[in-house]
């Protein structure tokens, strides 16, 4: 029996701006879908993913109703920030979500796997 892959939900106003890091996860065996808008991310957080990408460098899309979803307990998902050295910049749509933890962007993009 094959295993169930990770899912993840990137959640990223610019979808293309994060493709590398897409690319990365996919390459590694992960399920990825990607949110850009608040509706969109709200359904999809509904699903359950394992992992929930939260780009604080493009923007991640947030509103209350995805904050509160992502911070219902018991918590389905473990939620990591992407930023770039800074998490200010959109602070006003994360000031209340539960962070599991933050990762540089730089971490993701030269992955050996993506074939980049």
């Amino acid at each position: 029996m094959k295993p169930t892959p990770i899912a993840v939900l990137f959640l990223s106003e610019l979808p293309g701006e994060v493709a590398p890091q897409v690319a990365s996860m996919l390459g590694r065996g992960m399920s990825v879908q990607v949110a850009s808008h608040p509706d969109r991310a709200l359904e999809l957080v509904r699903r359950r993913p394992h992992l929930v990408v939260v780009d604080l460098i493009h923007g991640p899309g947030l509103d209350p109703r995805v904050v509160e979803a992502l911070n219902h307990e018991p918590r389905a998902s473990r939620v990591v920030a992407l930023h770039e050295g800074s998490i200010e910049a959109y602070l006003d749509q994360v000031e209340d979500l539960t962070v599991d933890g933050f990762c540089r962007i730089a971490s993701l993009a030269g992955a050996p796997s993506a074939g980049m």
